[in-house]
């Protein structure tokens, strides 16, 4: 009877055994994948959030509650791959920034504490690893494409049209399917300055300044890309009005040209921009007109100038430059003593007015000159032959001498 009872209890204990051991088994379950932050789809694979172009991605694998033989876990690529860009590491987090849109697939296999004590990974599925297929669609980006704002002008009509992509591809990129609507995301434009929902920015700036503006380009998904935008505001450039120095050949000139606004003093340089100067005179870049002219003529010419923003004036001009002053040779009318004379000395060039005078030699007498008008007049009183020199001094200083002869008959 001793031994039967004893065979009874070692057949309860091992019933016992047996059904407790059944029942972990039952609590624990198989281990697998949580369904968020990837959720099963219609197909057999697991999908995952959306990724976008360019754009930092961040998603974390789990497992779900419950399975296999418990933390730590570990997630393996075993075939396939992430989008570029994006890769998968040993905890299950997924990130990156994919630089391709398209669709990928890959497959991991979740492993828990018990394959790392050597449980292993059975046929069709087991407590300690699991193994499914996901999928990541990446999206093409928008991408604002807008370069450097033009600089603006107080007072002067302004536009400019912002320009945005769809980016699929590191060198990938295509105008929006659908419209984009702009706006503004931060900062202020110039006053008079507004954004059209069609991304222009447009109207006549009426405050002087550097103004910073963030734009927003966006989809009507959602997907939406923002720059930031600067537009310096300045006055115009004006050039101040100059009277034009009067020339003449061999005679040194300056003109300095002076201009204001736009980005200031030491930024402008200034060009010919149409017609000419006179052989031997330029213009500098500081816009000086300067030089000594070689020939005789009449030049109109346009100086340009620009700031370091390319705004610019224009200054029409036109030099004349006469020839040299010179008293021109030839006999003098003879005269008669007694009779009026009068006789008109000649010049050619110069610069008006001319001032006249005896430099040596002695007029007849009861004759004289008329400094001014350069006319000699009067009656001589003695016959005789009077040689002289006379001097023209014109406008700029220029000197011309000429011997000449009076004849005084009796």
């Amino acid at each position: 009877m001793s031994r039967r009872r004893t065979h009874l209890r070692l057949a309860g204990v091992l019933t016992l055994a047996a059904l407790l051991a059944g029942v972990v088994t039952s609590a624990a379950g198989a281990l697998a994948f949580a369904d968020e932050p990837c959720y099963p789809s219609s197909a057999d694979w697991l999908t995952c959030p959306d990724a976008m172009v360019d754009k930092d991605y961040s998603i974390k694998l789990e497992a779900k509650t419950g399975g296999g033989a418990g933390p730590p876990y570990t997630y393996v690529l075993i075939s396939g791959a992430p989008p570029p860009g994006i890769t998968l590491r040993s905890d299950g987090l997924v990130s990156g920034k994919a630089t391709q849109a398209g669709q990928w697939r890959f497959w991991v296999e979740l492993r828990d504490k018990g394959w790392e004590n050597g449980e292993g990974c059975f046929s069709g599925g087991g407590n300690s690893c699991a193994q499914r297929e996901f999928s990541i669609t990446v999206v093409p980006r928008v991408l604002v494409t807008v370069g450097p704002a033009p600089p603006a002008t107080v007072g002067a009509p302004y536009s400019l049209t912002l320009t945005a992509v769809m980016k699929s591809g590191p060198e990938a990129t295509s105008p929006p399917q659908s419209p984009l609507t702009w706006s503004i995301d931060s900062g202020s434009l110039p006053p008079g300055l507004a954004l059209q929902p069609t991304g222009v920015i447009t109207g006549t700036p009426t405050t002087e300044g550097s103004y910073q503006v963030v734009v927003k380009a966006a989809l009507i998904d959602g997907r939406n890309d923002t720059q930031l935008v600067k537009i310096d505001v300045r006055t115009a450039v004006t050039i101040a009005a100059r009277t034009l120095p009067r020339s003449e050949v061999g005679v040194p000139l300056r003109l300095a040209l002076a201009a204001s606004g736009g980005t200031g003093p030491g930024t402008y340089t200034w060009s010919l921009s149409a017609g000419s100067l006179p052989q031997g005179v330029v213009l500098a870049a500081d816009g000086t007109i300067a030089g000594t002219p070689r020939v005789a003529g009449t030049f109109p010419f346009t100086a340009t100038v620009k700031d370091s923003q390319e705004r610019s004036a224009a200054f029409n001009g036109q030099l004349i430059v006469a020839e040299r002053l010179q008293v021109l040779p030839g006999p003098l009318r003879t005269a008669k003593v007694g009779r009026p004379y009068r006789v008109k000395l000649r010049a050619r060039g110069g610069v008006a007015p001319l001032r006249w005078r005896i430099v040596a030699g002695t007029l007849p007498r009861g004759v004289r000159l008329e400094r001014a008008l350069g006319v000699l007049e009067g009656a001589p009183r003695k016959a005789g032959r009077y040689r002289v020199v006379v001097e023209a001094r014109d406008a700029l200083g220029v000197v011309s001498r000429r011997a000449l002869v009076i004849d005084v008959r009796a």
